[in-house]
């Protein structure tokens, strides 16, 4: 019997696969098509989904095929800037703040490091046209598309990221509620010897003439999305000649290759439940945003390392029904919060109205000057909350990825140092109070120094970190420990040893050491 089957091997799926495979959970990922998709759909993801990556073992493979997205500019009615947002050049996460991508080629690479894991079979031009549930596991049945043959696969879960017309949605019985946001956009891709613009910025339009958006890709890819108006449709817009009106201002059709002009519906809709029993929706299957803060992709990425990550630590002994249910207490809010920001940033870049335009533009401008614009860089994303994590200071927060030091080892990113392990780390100081009961859990510490620290005799400690980053956070939560779960989420902070044990036992329960 299989541990995982993941329905689905887009972006999403292949990630959840590769998650899977490299925590050794025997994975079947499937999907009908019988290859990549051949054109771009999500443009765009953050550092914390490059970080997924790296946990992945694909980043570095990634990396040299992205375009890094510095900065973007939104113009007003009167085509002045009323914004320009500038993302911080640190890579707080171990990665820079924001990444463009061409999608075919990420799934290309995703896919790859699918078939060098021995435990994960893929399965493509393969549709699910059934599952039912057991007590300790479910049937699959899957149909070969090319000659009908059935067959029935058991395993005890099954992840849905088979997009916005889940088949294993629909199986489940699952409905989707809308949330009342609804508008089409022209998408056009095009490949473009050329430079247009400025290479590592995006520039959004706010014109209540026509809203639209220029974003980079990666190498010659370029993206244009323009608001359709009321009146317009679909077959108007798509033409050729509309298309070259709209290009226009940037590109004449001599400049371009046009990879695909299609319109689609900006909207918003979440998944009734994101879980039935031993099946989960994740990505598009669950909830559908508007793109306007580039996190669709990213939404279901951080679902399925959330459900790889509780999944693992139910087959480590972990509480089953704390950590089944906890994926959608946790990921939901999260996800609806962010939704709500993406619908509120469309509606006001969405303006027809040429006064309102003018109002939206005066306010934004006050407010820039002010510094009162909200913010949509990563770092502003909010936290995750209730589920597993302690009510404390930064619990929920996705933790720093600084270099650490281990005895007899070159420093490397946090991650790469703990796969699949709880953590503490804690200042250098009270690392000999916590270290013989985090050893009897099979939990490292990490000590963490102050900058202005010197050499530090580590007798007892695990790894060590000096990064000035890291100290304002523990200087900001008041906290001289923090607990971190294996998807690098902490798990809650302390200010004494007995706090400290307090937390690390309740995270030791939920994820318990696979050593």
């Amino acid at each position: 019997m299989l541990d995982l089957v993941v329905v689905g091997c887009g972006p999403v799926g292949a990630v959840a696969g590769n998650l899977a495979g490299r925590a050794g959970l025997t994975t079947l990922v499937l999907d009908r098509s019988p290859e990549v998709y051949s054109l771009p759909r999500a443009i765009h993801f953050d550092a914390h989904i490059m970080r997924i990556l790296q946990q992945a073992g694909l980043a570095d493979e990634v990396l040299p095929n992205v375009r890094e997205w510095r900065s973007s500019t939104f113009y007003g009615a009167d085509s002045k800037p009323i914004r320009v947002h500038e993302w911080p050049k640190t890579d707080l996460f171990g990665w820079k703040a924001h990444y463009l991508f061409y999608q075919p080629t990420l799934e290309r690479i995703l896919r790859g490091g699918l078939s060098r894991l021995d435990n994960v079979d893929v399965a493509l031009s393969t549709e699910l046209v059934g599952l039912s549930q057991h007590q300790d596991h479910v049937s699959v049945t899957v149909r070969d598309i090319g000659t009908s043959d059935t067959r029935q696969v058991e395993a005890r879960f099954v992840v849905g990221a088979d997009g916005a017309s889940s088949s294993v949605r629909r199986n489940a019985g699952i409905e989707l509620i809308d949330g009342a946001f609804d508008e089409p956009w022209l998408v056009v891709d095009v490949i473009c010897e050329q430079q247009i613009g400025r290479p590592n910025e995006s520039e959004m339009f706010c014109d209540p003439r026509r809203p639209s958006t220029r974003v980079p890709g990666p190498g010659n890819h370029h993206r244009w999305e323009f608001m359709l108006l009321p009146g317009e449709t679909a077959e108007q817009i798509q033409r050729p000649e509309s298309i070259e009106e709209l290009l226009a201002p940037w590109v004449s059709m001599d400049e371009v290759t046009v990879l695909r002009a299609s319109v689609y519906r900006f909207h918003s809709l979440v998944a009734a439940s994101w879980r039935d029993r031993r099946v989960f929706l994740a990505g598009d299957a669950a909830h559908q945003t508007p793109p306007f803060l580039g996190q669709g992709m990213c939404h279901g990425i951080r679902d399925v390392q959330n459900v790889v990550a509780k999944v693992l630590a139910v087959f480590s002994g972990g509480p089953p029904d704390e950590l089944l249910n906890s994926y959608e207490t946790e990921r939901r809010p999260h996800v609806e919060q962010i939704i709500h920001m993406a619908v509120t940033s469309g509606r006001e870049i969405c303006l027809l109205d040429p006064v309102a335009a003018v109002d939206r533009d005066r306010r934004m401008r006050r407010a820039a000057a002010r510094g009162k614009l909200p913010s949509t860089t990563f770092q502003g994303m909010p936290p995750l909350r209730g589920g597993l994590f302690s009510d404390t200071p930064g619990a929920g927060e996705l933790f720093q990825q600084p270099i650490v030091n281990q005895r007899g080892r070159r420093g490397s990113l946090f991650d790469d140092a703990f796969e699949h392990q709880v953590v503490v780390a804690a200042h250098h100081s009270i690392v000999p109070d916590i270290k013989a009961f985090a050893a009897k859990l099979g939990v490292p510490v990490v000590g963490v120094l102050d900058p202005t620290d010197s050499d530090v005799e580590m007798p007892s400690f695990d790894a060590v970190i000096r990064d000035p980053q890291l100290s304002e956070w523990f200087d900001r939560h008041a906290a001289q420990v923090a607990v971190i779960r294996p998807d690098r989420y902490v798990h809650g902070t302390a200010a004494s040893v007995s706090e400290a044990e307090a937390l690390l036992l309740a995270a030791a329960r939920y994820f318990p050491s696979r050593s």
